[in-house]
């Protein structure tokens, strides 16, 4: 080996062995983290009044129930035929759904009050194997809105000889619901703030802002309804049945969650 191949050995071998030290300034590195933590507190706003989806809430409700006479009701009289000649069973439901049709309309409930429903009569019918006869079934939906008309158009059902009830079912109109709503709705937000105010006086707490509101509306009314009286409850001489319809029920809830602090 010559002296130039020895000294270029001895230069690889020392480049191999140097250490590389790295020096970092602790004020730069101070620097940098305090704008880190600055950056995440911007970010995070904890100053902000806005609560966030984490924070901790109470759900309480509210419910009220309200009493009131119904004002709309509604009649579900049905009438059958039975024989064995489809053609004289169909004439006698139509000439029948004419009749109570018109003697409806000579008490005063409006022609928009009256529906007609037999069961598509043209095609429907039940034929009885044993008897061999064909029954058809006709049913009138009768709407009065005072309780002076359903009384008028219940003496006048009684005469047409139905086959099922002939009291009607007292329901609430429309209007009459909503407005019943309205204060129902009124009175159960009330309480449902009632309770959380006592809760957060018993447990330590305040309350804050509303996080949602779930409202369930009207959860069903009707209390006690009149026991239907059918064509065999009325004697042939008792053309008048007095309409007693009460008071029904509507119940009203909501459910409420307030943020909490």
């Amino acid at each position: 080996m010559n002296q130039t191949e020895g000294n270029s050995a001895n230069e690889v071998k020392t480049s191999s062995t140097k250490a590389v030290t790295v020096r970092i300034n602790p004020w730069w590195l101070s620097g940098v983290l305090a704008v880190g933590l600055l950056v995440a507190v911007v970010m995070w706003q904890p100053w902000s009044a806005q609560p966030s989806a984490g924070d901790r809430t109470v759900t309480v409700s509210g419910s009220a129930t309200l009493q009131a006479e119904p004002d709309e009701f509604v009649f579900y009289p049905t009438y059958e035929f039975s024989g064995g000649d489809k053609a004289a069973g169909l004439a006698d439901l139509t000439a029948k759904s004419e009749e109570v049709v018109a003697g409806l309309k000579k008490v005063g409930v409006a022609d928009k009050d009256i529906k007609t429903n037999a069961n598509g009569y043209r095609d429907y019918y039940y034929y009885n194997e044993v008897d061999k006869t064909h029954t058809y079934s006709l049913q009138v939906t009768v709407t009065a809105h005072t309780k002076a008309d359903a009384q008028k158009a219940q003496d006048y059902l009684l005469t047409t000889d139905p086959v099922g009830g002939v009291t009607p079912q007292s329901t609430f109109s429309t209007a009459k619901q909503k407005e019943l709503e309205s204060r129902g709705r009124d009175q159960a937000t009330k309480e449902a703030r009632t309770k959380a105010d006592q809760q957060a006086k018993n447990l330590g707490f305040t309350v804050g802002k509303v996080k949602s509101v779930e409202d369930s509306g009207d959860s069903g009314y009707g209390g006690v309804m009149p026991m239907a009286a059918s064509a065999m409850d009325i004697s042939s001489t008792q053309k008048s049945l007095a309409v007693q319809p009460g008071q029904n029920d509507l119940t009203y809830t909501v459910q409420v969650t307030y943020y909490i602090k």
